[in-house]
């Protein structure tokens, strides 16, 4: 089996939009890339020679897709990252591949590199790396993490989506006894943009204008882009003041 780390980046045709600004995005932060890129899809494909383009001219759907990807490459581990996330920032790869070899010694079978939600438990390490409890919702969650291939494999099932993996996947990795990881959100391996470049099949118009200021031209012609003021209200109502606002006035509303 390849001992060598792969990065995967399962997409589709349907994204292939994203691909520009995330493939411009992870040369100009990580320009010293040490691993295989590999982009998965269906007939589409990014021309640049450092991405190795994967095409399923039959799409079985997220998870076989993903389960036949890594049986060809016959990897042992690999980097799972999403063709709508952006970084922002350099890559300190000796810090990333110090974790990586961490994460080989302690046969960890997940390390999240990035996102949300914070580790749940204390994990002795040297790299501030916390634990993810069994039973931790999204404990499979599908930001940027690295998996040791054997776990991942184990995990999926056929016919699933991404979003099943995260909440089923999650639940069924509770089973496991590999330890699994996560940076915390202040100090992440992979630093993304804050927000994903696509929710609900639109842009996000926060993740235009951070492509906009990197000097990106991102081609919004194949989807409509969000209003601003609908997700600026939807976050609002769904700040810690308003949430407790709103429970303080249940508790004290007199029952009819």
């Amino acid at each position: 089996m390849n001992e060598q780390t792969h990065i995967i980046i399962p997409s589709c045709d349907a994204y292939s939009d994203a691909w520009s600004p995330f493939f411009q995005l992870l040369f100009r932060y990580w320009p010293g890339c040490p691993y295989p890129i590999h982009l998965v899809s269906t007939n589409e494909t990014y021309e640049d020679p450092r991405v190795h383009n994967i095409s399923l001219t039959e799409d079985l759907g997220w998870a076989s897709n993903l389960r036949r990807v890594i049986e060809d490459l016959g990897c042992k581990s690999i980097v799972y990252m999403q063709e709508d996330y952006f970084l922002q920032s350099p890559m300190n790869t000796t810090r990333l591949e110090s974790v990586i070899q961490y994460g080989r010694q302690i046969g960890a079978g997940y390390i999240r590199l990035a996102g949300a939600p914070n580790p749940d438990l204390p994990h002795d390490n040297p790299f501030g790396l916390g634990e993810i409890s069994r039973g931790a919702d999204y404990r499979c969650s599908l930001q940027a993490a690295w998996w040791n291939a054997e776990t991942l494999l184990k995990l999926l099932v056929d016919g699933e989506t991404g979003w099943d993996m995260e909440l089923r996947g999650s639940g069924r990795s509770s089973a496991m006894s590999e330890p699994f990881l996560a940076t915390y959100v202040g100090s992440p391996l992979i630093d993304y943009y804050a927000d994903t470049g696509i929710l609900k099949g639109k842009w996000l118009p926060g993740a235009l204008r951070f492509c906009r200021r990197e000097g990106i031209d991102v081609d919004t012609s194949r989807r409509g882009t969000h209003a601003e003021l609908p997700l600026l209200m939807k976050r609002l109502r769904k700040s810690p003041p308003i949430t407790a606002a709103r429970s303080l006035f249940k508790r004290r509303r007199p029952a009819a």
